[in-house]
């Protein structure tokens, strides 16, 4: 018998911690973060592109951590706007 080293990949919740298990027997082993990313994606598993990993829970503490990841909203300012006090920009 041939012993072969392989590398896999596991996902776990980067706030809760959770360990993606597919049937809460075993923690599910990938081959490439791409098919990580195609398998938990339907099931609103969300892995970001610099490998940020969000499970399905819905609760304050992940939504706030997914929000934490936006940019901030931009600002437009035009030259002889007014403010919303009235005063020009």
């Amino acid at each position: 018998m041939t012993i072969a080293d392989h590398t896999c990949i596991t996902v776990a919740c980067d706030v809760c911690k959770y360990a993606y298990d597919e049937d809460e027997s075993y923690t599910v082993h990938f081959d490439t973060v791409d098919q990580a990313r195609t398998i938990l994606h339907p099931e609103g598993w969300l892995i970001t592109a610099d490998r940020k990993v969000f499970c399905a829970s819905g609760d304050i503490e992940h939504q706030a951590a997914i929000a934490a990841l936006m940019p901030t909203e931009p600002t437009t300012e035009i030259p002889g706007q007014l403010a919303l006090d009235g005063t020009e920009t």
